[in-house]
């Protein structure tokens, strides 16, 4: 059989092709998976304050308190003094009771501020005291901030 020049220029050049192809396949970067994605609900904390929030007066306190100073009030003096002091000793022991019953119903919140990965600032209040540092690498999850290791 015979070849023409042609028809083995072909072939060797297929030949090579077929030689070279998985090195070619080698050096290409590859595009599943290699690549590191940023995340996009990552962040550092920049910043914690925590603070006392005040709950409202649900008026027990102040109920409380208004008849307690009333009592009180009307153990002072007599006649119109009596009646002055009962009525001064209510709205007094009204006012501090429902201060004593916003105190004591009063939770410490803390807000931490997070620079995100895509230079977004973002705010979130957690209950009780800071357990986030400045600096430290979070990530939000259903809202919430979960640290990172």
């Amino acid at each position: 059989m015979k070849f023409s020049f042609p028809t083995l220029s072909l072939c060797a050049a297929f030949a090579t092709l077929l030689a070279t192809a998985p090195l070619a396949a080698q050096a290409s970067p590859s595009h599943h998976g290699n690549r590191a994605t940023a995340c996009q609900s990552c962040g550092t904390v920049i910043s914690t304050r925590s603070y006392q929030q005040q709950a409202r007066g649900t008026g027990v306190g102040a109920v409380g308190g208004a008849v307690v100073g009333g009592l009180l009030g009307n153990q002072i003096g007599g006649g119109n003094g009596r009646t002055l002091a009962t009525v001064a000793g209510a709205v007094g022991g009204g006012y501090a009771g429902n201060s004593i019953e916003k105190h004591a119903r009063s939770t410490l919140k803390t807000q931490v501020r997070v620079r995100m990965s895509n230079g977004g600032m973002r705010s979130f209040t957690e209950a009780g005291a800071s357990r986030r540092q400045a600096g430290q690498r979070v990530k939000v999850v259903n809202g919430r901030l979960i640290a990172q290791r």
